[in-house]
């Protein structure tokens, strides 16, 4: 594209491979630019016989210029300058700079998976219940109070595919003191819904917060899949939600 600009006036067009001398025909009318308007290319000068002889690039910058109306402009911009730097001189400095003295912190929550996170047997056509217990422990930083969205993620559904028929676990969101600590209903992790989120408002409760199976249930095929496919794999995210 080709930059052509006269005065107020702009346009980025595809001219690449045009003389400067048709770009200005074809502007004159639409741009109002007058024949002796000096053309100007990427900041050089172009003399008028130069113009049919001189081909537009890509990226180029052309500009048309009355020389009349830039003495003008140079004039005005003089005589500003000159009043300007007068009130300078007599007032003072007119800039001043501040730097804002902030405190760097670490990421606002941490989260880690559970010590001993739930375990149980998977038999070979068979259905049973799951194993309650913990998955992760988020802990905020001390001086963030506010809201927090928990994303829960089961990252390798096509191998548990292999194994299982059914899988569910039930999600939830205690704080330290044990009391459920998120918003809305309970969540189900399952095969077919294999992301679920859960929000976590954090007025009148205590930190750290543990994400736990609380229930679930599997059907399974029969037995001798690969080994290690009976095995799920959970993600946990947690996202900043509303104000500190």
């Amino acid at each position: 594209m080709v930059e052509v600009r006269y005065r107020d006036r702009y346009e980025a067009a595809d001219l690449a491979g045009k003389h400067i001398g048709e770009v200005r025909e074809q502007y004159r009318s639409g741009f109002g630019i007058p024949g002796k308007a000096r053309a100007r290319l990427n900041g050089s000068k172009i003399s008028g016989k130069n113009e049919s002889k001189t081909t537009l690039s890509e990226n180029d910058k052309l500009s048309f210029e009355d020389r009349s109306h830039r003495g003008l402009f140079f004039a005005g911009a003089v005589m500003l300058a000159l009043v300007i730097t007068g009130g300078l001189f007599a007032r003072g400095a007119t800039t001043a700079t501040v730097t804002l003295t902030l405190t760097g912190k670490s990421d606002f929550a941490a989260v880690v998976a559970a010590g001993s996170p739930p375990t149980w047997n998977v038999w070979g056509s068979y259905k049973g219940n799951v194993t309650a217990g913990d998955l992760f422990t988020i802990t905020p930083e001390t001086d963030f109070t506010g809201d927090m969205v928990t994303w829960i993620t089961l990252t390798n559904s096509h191998d548990l595919v292999e194994a299982y028929r059914v899988l569910a676990f039930e999600i939830e969101i205690y704080d330290s003191a044990g009391t459920p600590a998120q918003v809305g209903t309970t969540e189900y992790l399952t095969l077919a819904k294999g992301d679920v989120s859960i929000e976590i408002d954090q007025t009148g409760f205590t930190a750290p917060y543990t994400v736990q199976i609380t229930s679930g249930f599997y059907m399974t095929h029969r037995g001798g899949w690969t080994a290690g496919k009976e095995d799920p794999t959970i993600l946990c995210d947690v996202i900043q939600k509303g104000a500190i």
